[in-house]
């Protein structure tokens, strides 16, 4: 639904270079939660069959899983870091924003995003062990962004209030202006402050679980553990679906673009699917009877 909305723009608002991110978050997130979420699915049906027949199709299951699962964590941490940055630069340096983020720079970015992430998981086919290949993951993409982020966005949003507070004291128009868009600023941020703390909630248990299997050799092999690791694991996968509801629900922009699409596409709410012949024309009210009266004038002549 956030990719339809994205891609219909009803209001034209949505034509940014940091929406190119939130559609690499989706495309990223739609193959984790559906595709990878249903292959492990499917494994977990195959084990709990515990029919010797099926463990060949459970380990076919995962293999696939972990060739599509990991490369979309990848990217959506990857991105995640990405939106961290791009709050930064669009508070902190306002007036060369534009300049810093182009399209062209993000579209080249989420390019390298996806080649590093199908490189990343090649080292599975180098030999690397599969324990190796999950310490480090964890630690380069949640660990290490788990100590950088929150200072980005710290200083994103100490610029941010000091911006806001230069615009309180000014009464010019053209500053109150600036003041609105410091708001909306403010709210974009803040939703994307939202993904990155759902982002670390899903994947702290996981890494901690992988943590507690590769360095405790008093927990391995326990039941308490491969329980938890279990859970963890299939948890990292909820956090797929919450990223659109956090755009829909937070910010404004996305917010009314959905409400559109969904009226449209449901029947729903009439009225503000009708055409208004006065911005269909791009005419004021005044312009329109005006444009009447004339022809009404030119008639009666004739």
């Amino acid at each position: 639904m956030l990719l339809l909305t994205i891609y219909k723009d009803p209001h034209r608002s949505l034509r940014s270079p940091s929406t190119k991110l939130v559609i690499n978050m989706a495309v990223a997130d739609f193959m984790a939660g559906s595709l990878s979420g249903y292959l492990l699915t499917a494994y977990d049906v195959t084990k709990l069959t515990n029919k010797p027949s099926y463990q060949d199709l459970a380990l076919s299951l995962f293999r696939i899983y972990a060739n599509i699962g990991i490369p979309s964590v990848i990217v959506s941490c990857c991105t995640v870091i990405a939106m961290a940055f791009d709050r930064w630069f669009a508070v902190g340096s306002a007036i060369n924003y534009r300049n810093i983020v182009t399209t062209k720079r993000v579209n080249v970015l989420v390019v390298l995003f996806w080649i590093y992430a199908l490189m990343f998981t090649s080292l599975l086919l180098t030999g690397m062990p599969f324990i190796v290949f999950e310490m480090v993951f964890c630690h380069l993409h949640v660990s290490l962004p788990l100590l950088v982020l929150p200072v980005v966005y710290w200083k994103a949003f100490r610029a941010l209030e000091a911006h806001t507070r230069r615009m309180k004291n000014l009464e010019s128009g053209s500053e109150r202006t600036n003041l609105k868009t410091a708001q909306r600023e403010k709210k974009t941020t803040k939703a994307f402050l939202i993904v990155l703390c759902l982002f670390y909630v899903a994947f702290v248990p996981y890494v901690i679980a992988i943590n507690l299997r590769n360095l405790c050799s008093v927990c391995v092999g326990t039941e308490a553990l491969d329980v938890f690791l279990l859970i963890s694991l299939r948890f990292v996968l909820l956090n797929c679906s919450f990223d659109p509801f956090v755009y829909a629900l937070r910010i404004p922009k996305y917010r009314r673009a959905i409400r559109t699409v969904l009226n449209r596409c449901c029947c729903f709410g009439g009225q503000n699917n009708a055409i208004n012949p006065v911005e269909s024309t791009g005419m004021s009210l005044e312009d329109t009877r005006g444009q009447e009266t004339t022809n009404t004038i030119q008639t009666i002549q004739t």
